[in-house]
């Protein structure tokens, strides 16, 4: 077993405010694949940017509103997650203080029969 540290840094770019990034080490086998964590202040901001992969954000513990292109924002909560394909422009807004698990990856996100579509 071992155990180390994640370097943690604050996210400004984009606009971003009250963002601060836990990134986990790069996996070998997984094509590109990365996995962070997000730590979001009530209030702050992921600001608008476009995703340059595949990414999956999942809501660990709070809430938050995302916006994609033009459309309205849209309320996020624990316990679910939202998909963004590359190139698709996005924000994220801490309604209060968030935890979300980001994977960012090249290939597929499988959302089988057990991912059901959350209505707007």
């Amino acid at each position: 077993m071992r155990i180390v540290s994640l370097p943690r840094l604050d996210i400004t770019g984009f606009g971003s405010t009250g963002v601060a990034m836990d990134f986990l080490p790069a996996l070998g086998a997984a094509d590109g694949a990365r996995v962070h964590v997000a730590h979001l202040a009530a209030g702050g901001t992921i600001g608008r940017h476009p995703a340059p992969v595949r990414q999956v954000f999942a809501v660990v513990e709070g809430e938050c509103r995302v916006a994609s292109g033009d459309e309205a924002p849209r309320l996020a909560t624990a316990g679910q997650a939202v998909v963004w394909e590359p190139g698709e422009d996005h924000q994220t807004w801490a309604v209060t203080d968030v935890v979300a698990v980001i994977v960012e990856t090249p290939g597929d996100v499988l959302l089988d029969e057990h991912f059901t579509d959350v209505e707007a």
